[in-house]
């Protein structure tokens, strides 16, 4: 019952495809710069336009890389939140095995659908970025229930309060997935990074060298690698779609192994 990472493949190699044709078209482009100008006016201006090109690299790599540090931290808290939310749940059906048969039975079929819920519902709407429901209903009347029972015993009183500790788990861990499901990267942080991406291109198209074949080799590792990390960006700014997503095989487990819990 452990969330974690999967790779689809489908998925990566058109993002492996992008990243070719992106490369491509930035060697078609400079290539077709060279042919316009020739090598000795380039190479006229590379002392200003380099010192620029580097003053300006620095910048938007420094940004970059702050994205992608951003949107790692957000895509390991949101696999940690899932594990946290499984093991709520998890608990919570044990914890209420204390409880008398009507309030334990009702609990532990609120639980279940809650599980269903998440695997049949939220977890395909998640997938298609269209973020996380709300609280169901019927899980706030499983709190009100456990809350509102009166224990008669002190083994009773015991299930009752640990039970409450892991409901309340259980709804912070849903609150809080409703924040990290949606998107961190804001649309102007988006056209900031593809201006920036414009730009450091077009100053390397801008440069002038006596090897024109080395220097288009070199447009395209710049290519292909801006054009990649601004898909790990926004691979790991949504979470739970794309090529690399967090599997909800953790909630199959677990739908599969609460009806064996006594």
């Amino acid at each position: 019952m452990t969330a974690y990472t999967t790779l689809h493949i489908g998925e990566a190699a058109v993002e492996v495809a992008a990243v070719v044709a992106v490369m491509a078209l930035a060697v078609a482009l400079h290539a077709f710069i060279q042919r316009r100008f020739k090598s000795e006016v380039l190479r006229k201006h590379n002392d200003v336009a380099g010192f620029v090109f580097t003053a300006a690299g620095v910048i938007y790599a420094v940004v970059l890389g702050f994205v992608v540090v951003v949107v790692w931290e957000k895509y390991d808290a949101t696999e940690a939140l899932v594990q946290d939310h499984i093991n709520a749940i998890s608990d919570l059906y044990r914890v209420v095995g204390g409880l008398p048969g009507p309030v334990r039975s009702q609990v532990r079929t609120e639980l279940r659908q809650d599980v269903n819920e998440i695997i049949n519902v939220e977890w395909p709407q998640m997938s298609s970025r269209g973020g996380v429901t709300p609280i169901p209903a019927f899980l706030e009347t499983m709190a009100h229930r456990i809350t509102a029972f009166a224990p008669k015993t002190a083994e009773q009183s015991n299930a009752q309060e640990l039970a409450m500790a892991q409901t309340e788990r259980l709804f912070d861990s849903r609150q809080q997935g409703l924040l990290q499901s949606s998107p961190s990267v804001p649309a102007v942080l988006w056209w900031a990074l593809a201006l920036g991406a414009v730009t450091m291109l077009s100053f390397a198209f801008l440069l002038g060298t006596d090897n024109r074949l080395t220097q288009l080799f070199m447009t395209a590792l710049l290519a292909g690698l801006i054009a990649t990390l601004l898909i790990v960006i926004a691979e790991f700014d949504s979470p739970f779609s794309g090529s690399v997503r967090i599997s909800n095989d953790g909630w199959i487990s677990l739908q599969h192994y609460l009806p064996q819990i006594p």
